[in-house]
């Protein structure tokens, strides 16, 4: 799964498929999601393994049997366990799936402020929870049906999906009204696009403190604060992420991958990548190729 960070461009399925699935396996086949937000819902499922969910300035622990839903606009990321592998299936959609309208009850009071995220969900929903077991049984038939690809399944999808919000909207424990946006995660967005934007190129500390609005030290403590790592760490992580994809999916050396990803030593491309993957660059391309 390749998720844009910051503010995703992507477009999540396609007229006739309105959604985005993923099987993933990380760090095995990509190193982390980095930071970034969408304006869609994405529900994830842990089928096995550990791994951490950071939802804005939270991380969270994810486990086999853990279903996180991520409410349009979160900021959010999902990253490695060291270097243990979390399976998990995801699905990427729009609201507009669920056909509703504003004179329509049952859209109003209950979807509508699930993806306005002025109701936020808890996460993760565990085993633990009461409700839990429907809830379950719901996502794996959501899954089946998108694994089944058809228009069919699709009319299935859909139907699930309902029935998935009608037993959170039963859930009380697992609702909870939405706390005020820290301003520091609002203000900070604009440079998450911008470094998203612009991480192949030469970036300052400096010049994201403009951005913000905030002086260079100030700016280093929010940005810490907030997203729980500095901002050179998470350019860091884009350019490691962008850098694997290239070696999975095309045959341009080492070298030209590092300097057309914003690094211009090689050494330390070498020394950062086996920091963030835990191999070099030409072991993870072997093994890729191997795989």
């Amino acid at each position: 799964m390749m998720l844009s960070a910051a503010k995703e461009k992507r477009q999540h399925g396609s007229m006739q498929v309105p959604y985005s699935y993923y099987d993933c396996r990380m760090p095995d086949y990509f190193p982390g999601v980095p930071l970034h937000w969408h304006g869609e819902m994405e529900l994830n499922y842990i089928k096995r393994g550990t791994g951490y969910f950071q939802y804005e300035d939270r991380l969270l622990t994810a486990h086999a049997g853990d279903i996180f839903l991520i409410q349009p606009n979160l900021v959010h990321a999902i990253l490695p366990a060291g270097q243990e592998s979390m399976f998990y299936d995801t699905i990427v959609f729009h609201q507009n799936m669920l056909i509703g309208g504003y004179d329509d009850r049952s859209y109003t009071e209950i979807l509508q402020p699930f993806f306005s995220a002025r109701r936020r969900i808890q996460a993760p929903i565990s085993p633990e929870h009461s409700g839990y077991a429907a809830l379950s049984a719901s996502v794996h038939q959501i899954f089946r049906c998108i694994r089944e690809n058809s228009a069919v399944s699709d009319l299935l999808l859909k139907s699930e999906l309902l029935r998935f919000f009608y037993l959170l909207a039963a859930s009380p424990e697992l609702c909870t009204d939405r706390p005020a946006m820290p301003a520091a995660a609002e203000n900070l967005r604009p440079v998450l696009a911008y470094i998203q934007e612009h991480f192949a190129d030469p970036i300052t500390i400096e010049e994201l403190a403009r951005l913000s609005h905030l002086s260079k030290s100030y700016f280093m403590s929010c940005f810490k604060q907030t997203f729980g790592l500095g901002a050179v760490e998470y350019l860091t992580q884009l350019r490691i992420k962008a850098a694997c994809e290239a070696l999975r999916s095309t045959t341009r050396s080492v070298s030209e991958i590092a300097y057309d990803n914003g690094f211009r030593n090689l050494s330390n491309f070498n020394r950062q990548f086996r920091n963030k993957v835990g191999c070099t660059p030409q072991m993870y391309r072997k093994e890729f190729q191997n795989s």
